[in-house]
């Protein structure tokens, strides 16, 4: 799908005309022509490149922009004199926006920073905003005469090679992220004879090359990246939806679960997970996925900026290990490596599960798990056409086992929707996402900090109080370096100093008080509501991220808070810690769920055993992060990877 494509709007059909002359309004008065970046977003056509994106999306997302939009619209009736918002003229629009942003009305202000974010996306993802700010999406490191590698070769099953269809193995995997993927290897590897399913398509090179991240982002996410809690504050939570799952679009960081995270899942008395029993499965894990700290050579500006503000300060970090063979530094690992560097599932453990005999079928999307005798028997799955959605077919599995790895937001959810698994009363409780606030940092000299490892280098310093930094700096308009900035408006001066920022984000061990239950027929509700000792948290990894960005030479920090636009010195850090912010107040998004299904050694009040056992339900188990105990502290990346691949074996031991 190309964004600027007149065709593909006029097939869309996603807004009715009120929605465009809506969106419209919004858009001009968000970015009206003139200042730093000439072209308003009226003139590059922005309100329809929006409009094309939101056509390849079907069902609740584009219906929740739908009701932002609504929504906005009438809370201008709230303003004196009252009106609509599409119906004023565009200095009174333009007042509205502005105090909008600071509302003390949640949903006024939450409508419109999610709108604003749609927008953002579609401006600065347009080749001549691009152009102006110097964004060429090159890598840091050019690649050589033979360019990238060959691809990677992994048959997958789709309509219409499959429609209406009962197949025999002797464990089916719902899900091919990191837990799937690496149970369907270690469990193919032992003889068995396993079935993948996957709700999303299969990710090949040609899918990323020559398409802009955005486009990348609507396609390869799940909901196209519009998944969000709901409670307070709203915060966005995306998915990956594709063959190797939450892998092929997230940064590829691999840190191994703090030794007193596991001593302490170990002191419950879940066995085999302190440190030293896990040693061995991190290794054989990071030796798969070839992990590895940041060359020096693709750190980029964002890395050095962080290594040298955190030196200065004395804190502890490091270059960020990561899954990654022959990186170029092309800064858009979020969206698609497009030269299949990062060893994301589909590269690395899936293709070895194939050549032990695993099937794997994509576009097939569980919706049932098949009880005999009150014992798992297979899965129910509709086959859907990639180009529609629409289901083409039922697939039935019949196995000795099957094996949940749908993610922690939808493994509890198939179980919900049959009533299983509930004698704790835990599933779906106790969900951890990893809270978290992006901080940007403008410099006097031009960094391009987009140009190298999308997230190069962290600072652990506070990790035992729940804080872990993250040096992150993705592609114009997409993530912390694009919400941060104040300076979008009329004059889009800041944005225009883009290449002068750096930016990093935070991630915050959380309290595990969020909950996940079905929604509609096929979606799922995830509600979370940030406590205030977990937004404190939030607020010191801001400060922090300031400090840091001072100590290396920032000119001005944006701490993303209402009514503090902007920090001038190190100095005025202390707004940031003394202020009384609430909740609300804070602009997040996570994208580590967890912790929804967790295991214990007490079926009272746990979900699955140990080894991932389903308590209530003989021959089912769940092998993804929805199992953690707690919150890992870290991305869980290889801490998901390293327990299922643990747990798996015992699953092959017993079917032998």
């Amino acid at each position: 799908m190309a964004i600027n494509s007149d065709d593909d709007r006029a097939r869309s059909g996603a807004l009715s005309g009120y929605e465009r002359r809506l969106l419209g309004a919004l858009c001009d008065a968000l970015l009206p022509p003139g200042g730093a970046i000439p072209p308003g977003a009226a003139d590059l056509g922005i309100a329809g490149d929006i409009e094309a994106l939101l056509g390849s999306l079907r069902g609740q997302p584009r219906w929740l922009v739908r009701a932002m939009l609504f929504g906005f619209d009438l809370t201008s009736l709230l303003g004196r004199p009252p009106g609509l918002f599409h119906r004023l003229d565009a200095e009174r629009r333009y007042r509205w926006v502005e105090a909008s942003r600071s509302s003390r009305f949640r949903p006024r202000r939450e409508a419109l920073a999610g709108l604003e974010a749609l927008v953002q996306i579609a401006y600065a993802s347009h080749p001549q905003v691009a152009a102006l700010i110097g964004y060429d999406g090159q890598p840091l490191v050019a690649l050589g005469p033979a360019g990238p590698p060959p691809p990677v070769d992994l048959p997958v099953i789709k309509y219409p090679e499959v429609t209406d269809a009962r197949i025999v193995a002797d464990v089916v995997v719902v899900g091919s992220g990191a837990g799937g993927a690496v149970a369907a290897d270690t469990l193919a590897r032992s003889g068995l004879d396993v079935v993948v399913l996957e709700e999303g398509p299969p990710i090949h090179r040609a899918d990323i090359v020559g398409h802009r991240p955005a486009e990348r982002l609507f396609e390869f996410y799940r909901d196209g990246g519009l998944t969000f809690t709901v409670g307070n504050p709203v915060i966005s939570l995306p998915m990956g939806r594709a063959v190797g799952g939450t892998t092929v679009v997230n940064s590829g960081t691999c840190f191994r679960t703090p030794d007193a995270v596991l001593a302490s899942w170990a002191a419950t008395g879940i066995p085999g997970v302190s440190p030293e029993a896990m040693e061995s499965w991190f290794e054989a894990v990071e030796d798969v996925l070839g992990v590895q700290p940041v060359p020096e050579e693709v750190l980029g500006a964002n890395g050095e900026v962080m290594r040298r503000g955190a030196g200065r300060l004395g804190l502890s970090g490091g270059p960020i290990r990561r899954n990654i063979k022959g990186c170029h530094g092309h800064g858009v690992c979020a969206f698609g490596c497009p030269v299949d560097a990062k060893q994301a599932m589909h590269l690395s453990y899936l293709p070895r599960a194939a050549a032990a005999g695993a099937r794997v079928f994509s576009g097939t999307r569980v919706r049932k798990i098949r009880l005999e005798a009150g014992r798992a028997a297979g899965v129910v799955a509709d086959v859907l056409d990639p180009q529609t959605g629409r289901r083409r077919g039922t697939l039935h599995v019949d196995a000795r086992a099957t094996v949940l790895a749908a993610g922690a937001a939808f493994s509890p959810v198939l179980l919900a929707r049959q009533h299983l698994a509930r004698s704790s009363r835990q599933l779906g409780r106790n969900l951890v996402i990893h809270p978290g606030a992006g901080t940007t940092a403008r410099f006097d000299e031009p960094l391009r900090a987009w140009r190298g490892t999308m997230q190069s280098y962290y600072v652990d310093e506070q990790l035992s109080a729940g804080v872990l930094l993250e040096a992150t700096f993705p592609p114009p308009g997409l993530g912390y370096s694009a919400g941060s900035l104040p300076g979008w408006g009329r004059g889009k001066s800041l944005f225009a100093l883009y290449p002068h920022m750096a930016s990093c984000g935070s991630i915050i061990g959380d309290a595990g008080v969020g909950r996940v239950r079905p929604f509609g027929r096929t979606g799922v509700s995830i509600r979370y509501n940030l406590t205030r000792g977990d937004a404190a948290k939030v607020l010191e990894g801001i400060a922090m991220a300031a400090e840091i960005f001072f100590a290396a030479g920032a000119a001005e920090v944006y701490p993303m808070l209402p009514g503090l636009g902007s920090l001038r010195s190190a100095a005025e850090v202390r707004y940031v810690r003394e202020g009384r912010w609430r909740p609300s107040d804070l602009h997040l998004s996570a994208y580590h769920p967890m912790g929804s299904a967790r295991m214990g050694s007490d079926p009272s009040n746990s979900v699955v055993d140990p080894f991932g056992h389903v308590w209530d339900v003989p021959d089912l188990f769940v092998f993804d992060a929805s199992v953690l105990p707690s919150s890992c502290h870290v991305n869980p990346q290889i801490t998901i990877m390293a327990l299922v691949a643990r747990m798996a074996a015992r699953l092959a031991d017993s079917l032998s």
